[in-house]
């Protein structure tokens, strides 16, 4: 697929992902800005979230065109979520209160796939109808990889990617892993085989900072991860999945790790990060090559 995409064999490629586009105000805020500053290339929506209509609206305003669906079937601990899909109620999906619920375990043991797939393609279809035109699918909290129990909604997931000719964010070297367990590891090569088997493209590593860091953990710190991250991007297709916010007591409700958030936000506007990316020759690419190559082969 490198070659395809008009690079060598060898060369590291890495697409800069801002992940939970939509979920607040100061997040979204974020995000734009950061594009708009060339610091990311990509981004994801989760169109559940309240404010994910002002994510779009700020988007069209600014021409902010690189953007995925964060597939939402999980609502977080201090938020919760309501399922996109109006056509009927969804009772294997949500609470008495009509909420998703919190326990992706409970989603994963209960969901009816054909709620699964309702719930997903409304998400993919409010956004087109709201003037996006996606450039990748993903999962918010994994709650389509089947990480809590082994049942997993990806055949699903591929049979839209594959409606919408969009690429899935499964990371082929998830299977180099190795926090998963035998069964997982054997789950995740038959996926990723049904997928090359569909012509949905994949990316090859995912790399992330770490979150829940204590009290003590400053700017330094999280600065040296990143810079050693980069430095040891292997070849082929990473994603670096960041999650930048700008503080907001809204923020602080969702989440405890506001601070690594906002550290994110200004780690990714940092000068010093940009020209190792320069000076390590890393090439900087979006989901949109990806999804603009799968539609060229299919």
């Amino acid at each position: 697929m490198i070659r395809k995409l008009g690079f060598a064999a060898d060369d590291r490629l890495l697409i800069i992902n801002a992940d939970d586009f939509g979920i607040t105000k100061g997040t979204n805020e974020a995000i734009v800005s950061l594009f708009e500053n060339n610091s990311i290339t990509s981004t994801s929506i989760m169109m559940p979230c309240l404010d994910s209509n002002e994510a779009i609206e700020l988007s069209n305003l600014k021409g902010v065109r690189n953007i995925g669906i964060h597939l939402t079937l999980t609502s977080g601990g201090s938020q919760s979520y309501k399922p996109v899909c109006q056509k009927r109620t969804l009772n294997s999906l949500i609470t008495e209160e009509g909420y998703f619920h919190i326990d992706s375990a409970y989603l994963e043991r209960n969901a009816d796939e054909s709620e699964v797939r309702m719930e997903l393609e409304s998400q993919i279809q409010s956004a087109i109808l709201k003037g996006m035109n996606p450039t990748h699918l993903d999962s918010h909290g994994g709650s389509v990889m089947g990480l809590s129990t082994g049942r997993d909604f990806l055949e699903i997931t591929f049979d839209l990617c594959g409606k919408y000719r969009l690429p899935f964010n499964l990371p082929k070297r998830i299977v180099e892993q190795p926090f998963f367990n035998p069964d997982q590891l054997k789950l995740f090569h038959k996926r990723i085989s049904s997928a090359k088997d569909r012509g949905i493209l994949l990316i090859d590593d995912i790399v992330s900072l770490p979150y829940g860091f204590d009290s003590n953990t400053g700017y330094s710190t999280m600065k040296k991860l990143m810079v050693d991250m980069l430095k040891n991007l292997k070849p082929g297709i990473t994603q670096l999945t960041v999650h930048p916010a700008k503080i907001t007591e809204q923020l602080k409700v969702i989440t405890s790790c506001f601070r690594e958030r906002e550290m994110e936000y200004v780690l990714l506007n940092d000068i010093e990060i940009k020209q190792l990316i320069i000076n390590e020759r890393i090439k900087l690419i979006s989901w949109s090559d990806i999804r603009d190559l799968q539609r060229r082969l299919v």
